[in-house]
């Protein structure tokens, strides 16, 4: 009970700064993210077994989650110290943004990645012989398509469709404004990707769409973004009853939700009780794992491991060891302080560089798809983020490949003419 009141202290505390205003900075964003889905957990599982939470194994949780929690903020405080907040009097900088030039080659790649993506999808779904979300059994469905060699690649290429749409939603909110149309692109792109059996696909392009729109748009208030949060929340367990109807997990919504609160601080106590028995660490050597399956033949994945090491079964891909257990199992207990610490001082420095120094579209772009990694690395870790973070480099090379192109071909005229181009 002490972790849930100290936590959420250090939450609100944030939360009703008088000069802090923006949702979607790591303070508020990301402590929310932990809360709901980490740091509630201990708290469910006293009123769901008090015997079990007075166990050696889950008082051992709570406290690292604790002390995860405290290391990312500190990292936080440090990197936010001399720091001017987010606040919404920032038309001046938006304005900034508008008075360059109108940029259509941001547009015309948002509907490349796009097209790409769906191209993608149709393979995709042709290889794996079925769409997993209609199939009878959903989740094997799902694992089953995933499993066909190379389906995972095409996957990743699936993804460039949701990139589109960020690209799309920063343009069209900035110039514009055509909200219709890039409603429906939403909704197509995002049943395309809930296709493959997925739900975080279509929570990510929506979290895409209100970011861009808070942005450069709409200041979009933290009391309205909270029932956001919780429609989503209640997405999620929806969502899951309707994936795996017959899981002892999803017999009621109430069981849901309580599962929900469970499942990562479960996973985190079999992760530290295996290595504790193990009495070793990989230093680092996890971190690469993910990306060691892109060479030939049969390679392990990161969760898939921890899955072997931890001997559990069930159906379905690995378990998510939450960034604490990421940190033990390759550093221990001084892993996770300073590893906790880095990951909350990088990422609120790619806020005040990408958010409050914003200077172009692309800036805001990069700070809205880190932050959306950081909330993965927040409950998986960084080895199970590692192609991800590579997969966005990727994509940053991509994306000036295909302005240089688009720009080679570009009339000589509509240079000229863009460049008149300097009212707010």
């Amino acid at each position: 009970m002490i972790l849930f009141f100290i936590s959420f202290v250090v939450y609100f505390f944030s939360i009703y700064n008088k000069n802090n205003k923006d949702f979607f900075q790591p303070e508020i964003f990301l402590n929310l993210y932990f809360i709901i889905l980490i740091g509630i957990g201990p708290i469910a599982l006293y009123f769901f077994s008090a015997e079990l939470f007075n166990t050696a194994n889950y008082q051992l949780v709570s406290f690292i989650i604790l002390l995860g929690y405290s290391s990312i903020n500190l990292g936080y405080y440090a990197a936010a110290s001399g720091k001017l907040v987010f606040n919404n009097k920032t038309e001046f900088v938006i304005c900034k943004i508008r008075k360059q030039r109108r940029s259509w080659k941001f547009k015309s790649t948002g509907y490349l990645f796009i097209i790409i993506g769906l191209v993608a999808a149709v393979i995709f779904f042709m290889r794996a012989g079925s769409i997993p979300i209609l199939a009878p059994n959903k989740e094997v469905a799902r694992v089953m398509a995933l499993g066909v060699g190379g389906n995972g690649y095409f996957l990743y290429l699936m993804t460039l469709s949701m990139y589109g749409i960020l690209l799309l939603a920063l343009y069209t909110y900035l110039y514009d404004n055509k909200q219709a149309f890039l409603f429906v692109l939403t909704i197509l792109v995002g049943a395309v990707m809930t296709g493959t059996g997925s739900r975080r696909y279509f929570l990510c392009l929506c979290l895409y769409v209100f970011m861009a729109r808070h942005f450069l748009y709409s200041f979009i208030p933290i009391k309205k973004m909270t029932i956001f949060t919780i429609a989503g929340l209640l997405f999620v367990n929806l969502f899951e009853m309707f994936r795996n109807p017959d899981s002892m997990t999803t017999v009621d919504l109430k069981t849901t939700f309580l599962y929900r609160f469970l499942i990562y601080i479960s996973n985190l106590e079999k992760v530290l009780s295996a290595f504790i028995k193990k009495d070793s660490f990989e230093y680092g050597g996890t971190f690469f794992m993910d990306l060691l399956t892109a060479l030939p033949g049969k390679q392990i994945d990161y969760q898939s491991w921890l899955k072997e090491v931890t001997e559990l079964e069930f159906e379905g891909f690995g378990i998510p060891p939450t960034i604490m257990g990421d940190f033990y199992v390759n550093f221990g207990y001084p892993g996770i302080i300073i590893g906790c610490f880095l990951f909350g001082y990088i990422i609120r420095r790619l806020y005040n560089r990408f958010i409050i120094e914003k200077k172009t579209l692309f800036d805001i772009f990069l700070y809205i798809v880190c932050l959306e990694i950081g909330s993965k690395i927040i409950t998986s870790g960084i080895s199970a983020q590692s192609v991800s973070i590579v997969w966005l480099f990727v994509f940053i090379s991509i994306h000036k490949f295909c302005h240089s192109m688009i720009n080679a071909k570009r009339p000589f005229f509509y240079k000229r003419s863009s460049l008149l181009f300097n009212k707010c």
